[in-house]
């Protein structure tokens, strides 16, 4: 069963389903928590929505259209977090912070991102309509684009509207495993491939096709049915310190966070609160550390936000 968090972002949740789609609160809390109950039973514990270095995900909805966009984290850091909140660096000012204190953060922070058996959290932090041009996951596209060269250049705003996984009316989760698409052209019509996520993984013997075209409206193609039986992920007990690459490569909570305040920073400025700019450059700071105690190249300010994403 997976951890859907709606903790911090109900409120918003809820006023963004009003604003856009105009439902009552009541049709509007209803239809989240519908949406959080579907998505709770359908995923595995374990599961990821994307291979995005950035880990934001977006699930369109169908009975509402709702366009949910959400972020996956290791729910690991939250301690972490509030003790740079109130650590006293330096009295000679953040610059000239003492090496001993970051050092000793740098070797809390590897610990954390070291840690293997931390719950995997996905939470769901905002709604957006058809049409609607979707920063967040823009920029996410734009700068793993930049910082991952193999990635085909295809337009940022087209990838932020493609879903990661469809909620159905009969409240079957279906979760995209691939796409078909055509690079010549712009403003094509696209195929994307969505196979059933269960509690026990991916059934594997039907697959669906959606039909993703340019203004962002998205409906079922064709249906083909595969193998007879369903063919689940099986786990090999194997020691549990071993998980995949894409389980290590998720942001912690403290990474999320600070995704997030880099985010804010370059697109809302004016937004940002004293506590908020403190965190960032004091992340900043241990990222550095960090980077240096791995023997990292290093990165110009601005673009640490790529290596914190690992």
């Amino acid at each position: 069963m997976a951890h859907i968090s709606i903790e911090k972002t109900e409120a918003h949740l809820i006023e963004r389903a009003r604003d856009r789609f105009k439902f009552s609160e009541a049709d509007a809390r209803a239809h989240i928590y519908r949406i959080k109950e579907g998505l709770e039973k359908q995923a595995p514990s374990d599961w990821r929505f994307t291979r995005s270095p950035v880990a934001k995900f977006l699930i369109w909805d169908e009975a509402t259209d709702f366009r949910i966009i959400g972020r996956t984290y290791r729910n690991t850091g939250r301690e972490f977090l509030e003790k740079l909140k109130q650590i006293d660096f330096s009295a000679r000012g953040e610059a000239k912070a003492s090496k001993k204190i970051i050092t000793q953060l740098a070797n809390e922070y590897l610990e954390l991102i070291r840690t293997p058996d931390s719950d995997i959290c996905h939470e769901l932090k905002t709604i957006f309509s058809k049409g609607q041009e979707i920063t967040e996951l823009k920029h996410s596209y734009r700068l793993a684009r930049i910082f991952l060269p193999h990635i085909i250049p295809i337009d940022a705003r087209r990838i932020a509207t493609r879903p990661n996984a469809i909620l159905c009316r009969a409240q079957q989760l279906w979760v995209r495993q691939n796409e078909l698409l055509d690079l010549t052209a712009k403003e094509k019509n696209e195929y994307l491939l969505f196979e059933q996520l269960t509690p026990k993984g991916i059934d594997k013997s039907t697959l669906r096709i959606y039909l993703h075209d340019p203004k962002g409206d998205i409906m079922l193609h064709d249906t083909i049915i595969g193998a007879p039986e369903p063919i689940y992920f099986t786990h090999h007990g194997l020691p549990s310190h071993l998980r995949t690459a894409s389980y290590w490569s998720l942001p912690t909570y403290v990474d999320a966070e600070f995704l997030d305040l880099l985010y804010k920073k370059e697109n809302f400025p004016t937004g940002m609160g004293q506590e908020e700019a403190l965190i960032l450059l004091r992340i900043e700071m241990i990222h550095s550390e960090v980077r240096r105690t791995l023997g990292l190249p290093y990165m110009e300010k601005g673009v640490i936000q790529q290596w914190s994403s690992r």
